[in-house]
């Protein structure tokens, strides 16, 4: 007589819900429906555990934080699937492991059955697409995890809910189509957890996530979103009061979503979602009218014009490629501006309108951005990525006694990080620059010659930099006013060290009404003496077997020919402060540098020069000598 399975009652209620639920979505979205499978899997689950089951028991308890835990997603670990055929349990484990992406968390989106299905559709879903070459997936389930183990790790790290107490999470999401569903998703695993209440508030923009938090709208706030990549990614990024989270606080939520993972793996069912009939939660709430208001005002400050519209006079061109960022064309228009030939203001996540995921340091995306300023005689043009965390602009480098401008340029990069540290160098002289280390010897130059401001160049990737800066100030070491990359992700201390393109583009707006109130020429006047190099390119350096492990190997054995070399090199200078990869100065004034990816198989090399031709002679075509023993694993064609 075949055996009764402990889980059966549980498999049969998520199996009639899913068939109900395809002529009925009110009801896979009744809160009391959804209650029950929560307080039935808790009660099977332990039954199970008591039971032969083959199937492994968690590792750790769900409450307990795991500071030091670090899942390695790289290994191969013995297949313990007791049927000996998919599904996976740990497919599945390493599958949410290898979505962390520094203090983020970012896969291909990947989407399943949103009820009724089984942990088989996840498995094979998770292979399928890592198979396919796409990488890690992201999957309501992944995301149903994670929800819970944001919500468990918060409780943690307040010592539990006290009495009656709740502990609200708000949910956002940038234009991507699947946002919704993934919200959804990590919403109904947050409030499956006693005590937490999840608020959703739709479209919004990764800065503003923070601006709710420490503004006492909610606990904390998970942004979903993949930023630049490509439009079939996505991810999440967490906040606290604090700011956001941090490498060490995403190993912990792995752990805890694995922890989840295994819990319905033992079910062998997925927790139901909603598809695309919204995100169920205790509250829809629209929070960005609010934080619009914060940069109002915080423009009003920077103008120092008491006047309702003090940007009135102004052309401004807005490009926020259809991203996040579309409402602030709306609030500069409120204030006075002229944003006629502003571009790409709806937002929608399959990026219709332009080419590709909107960037503000692509090439395509600032062309158009330039174009658009030429036709209309533009102050400025704004540009912002996916979720408007980054921003770059374009300023004309001549303006004539008649007001028409001409020779637009973009201000981004090294230029970018110059014009915002003349702003600081007159509210706070001599406070300290943070910057990734890829910065120009030009920009240093510039920094502490000219404006008399300390330069710290720290590790690459924006919560490396932040994080720094939060450090110098905290201890006294430094006052950090501004953490910022290459890439366009600036912090301010004054607006809570989170990086913020709107809030950067509040500054420039900022000194450009002031410069233009006072009859001042171009913004980029007041950058004159940043001494730019014509060459500067950036190669990234493929490993052919796609192996992080051997993009390591390789990378630490180029590292030590390249210090080797320096010795005998006349024109190269090894850098001893740099923090990150090997950076050699050049004697032209120049440097190189390269670094290994922070995320990808990939070897970076950065070269800027006083020339094509120098840059050729003294540093490619040693380099490619330098690499040829490697030629078997690295792909150096591009240098050629």
């Amino acid at each position: 007589m075949m055996g009764f399975h402990p889980a059966a009652p549980l498999f049969l209620l998520a199996t009639t819900l899913g068939v109900l639920s395809t002529s009925s979505s009110a009801f896979v979205h009744s809160p009391i429906i959804c209650q029950h499978i929560y307080i039935l899997r808790s009660q099977y689950t332990g039954i199970l555990r008591a039971s032969s089951s083959p199937i492994e028991s968690p590792a750790a308890s769900t409450d307990v934080a795991a500071k030091n835990f670090k899942f390695d997603a790289s290994s191969n670990p013995t297949e313990i699937d007791a049927s000996n055929t998919p599904p996976s349990l740990q497919t599945i484990l390493t599958g949410i492991a290898e979505l962390k992406s520094g203090s983020d968390l970012r896969g291909t989106y990947a989407s399943h059955k949103h009820s009724g299905g089984t942990i088989a559709n996840v498995s094979h879903l998770i292979k399928s697409v890592k198979n396919d070459g796409r990488g890690a997936a992201l999957t309501p389930f992944a995301c149903h995890c994670f929800g819970v183990a944001f919500a468990r790790k918060l409780i943690n790290d307040q010592g539990g809910i006290v009495g009656d107490g709740e502990l609200t999470i708000c949910i956002g999401r940038d234009p991507r189509p699947h946002g919704e569903r993934l919200a959804d998703a990590f919403a109904r695993g947050a409030e499956s957890v006693d005590g937490v209440k999840v608020v959703y508030t739709g479209l919004a923009t990764t800065p503003s996530m923070f601006e709710f938090c420490r503004s006492d709208k909610c606990d904390a706030a998970v942004m979903v979103t993949a930023s630049h990549l490509p439009e079939d990614k996505n991810g999440l990024k967490f906040f606290s009061k604090d700011g956001g989270l941090g490498k060490s606080d995403i190993d912990e939520l792995i752990l805890l979503a694995q922890t989840e993972a295994r819990e319905w793996y033992d079910l062998g069912i997925v927790p139901p979602s909603s598809g695309n009939a919204g995100v169920l939660c205790s509250e829809l709430v629209d929070f960005m009218p609010f934080y619009k208001d914060t940069l109002k005002q915080a423009i009003l400050r920077e103008v120092g014009n008491s006047s309702e519209t003090p940007l009135s006079g102004l052309n401004i061109v807005v490009n926020p490629g259809n991203g996040a960022g579309c409402f602030f064309n709306d609030l500069l228009r409120d204030l006075g501006a002229n944003v006629e030939y502003s571009l790409h203001l709806n937002p929608d996540g399959t990026f219709p309108e332009t080419s590709g995921v909107p960037n503000p340091e692509k090439k395509v995306f600032v062309g158009e951005t330039t174009r658009a300023c030429e036709a209309s005689n533009a102050d400025i043009g704004v540009m912002f990525d996916t979720d408007a965390d980054r921003a770059g602009f374009v300023l004309p480098r001549i303006i004539d006694t008649n007001g028409v401008k001409s020779g637009y340029e973009p201000l981004n990069r090294n230029r970018l990080i110059a014009l915002l540290s003349v702003i600081f160098s007159t509210s706070s002289p001599g406070c300290t620059i943070v910057t990734d280390s890829t910065t120009s010897e030009g920009l240093n130059m510039f920094l502490e010659k000219t404006l008399g401001l300390k330069h710290f160049r720290f590790l690459r990737g924006y919560a490396n930099v932040i994080g720094k800066a939060q450090e110098l100030t905290n201890s006294g070491e430094a006052n950090a006013e501004v953490a910022i990359e290459t890439s366009g992700h600036c912090a301010m201390k004054e607006n809570g060290y989170i990086d913020d393109g709107t809030y950067s583009a509040v500054k420039i707006i900022g000194l450009l009404a002031r410069t233009v109130a006072s009859g001042k020429g171009s913004l980029l006047d007041l950058i004159a003496d940043l001494n730019e190099l014509p060459f500067d390119e950036e190669y990234r350096l493929k490993i052919t077997d796609g192996s992080l492990a051997t993009t390591s190997s390789i990378f630490q054995q180029l590292s030590q020919k390249l210090k080797d070399k320096c010795n005998t090199e006349q024109a190269w200078t090894l850098d001893e402060q740099n923090l990150e990869g090997v950076r050699v100065r050049l004697s032209s004034g120049g440097f190189f540098m390269i670094r290994q990816s922070l995320h990808d198989p990939v070897i970076s090399l950065q070269v800027e020069s006083i020339s094509g031709k120098e840059a050729g002679n003294v540093v490619l075509e040693p380099l490619l000598q330098l690499f040829s023993d490697h030629a078997s694993v690295l792909d150096a064609s591009a240098l050629e």
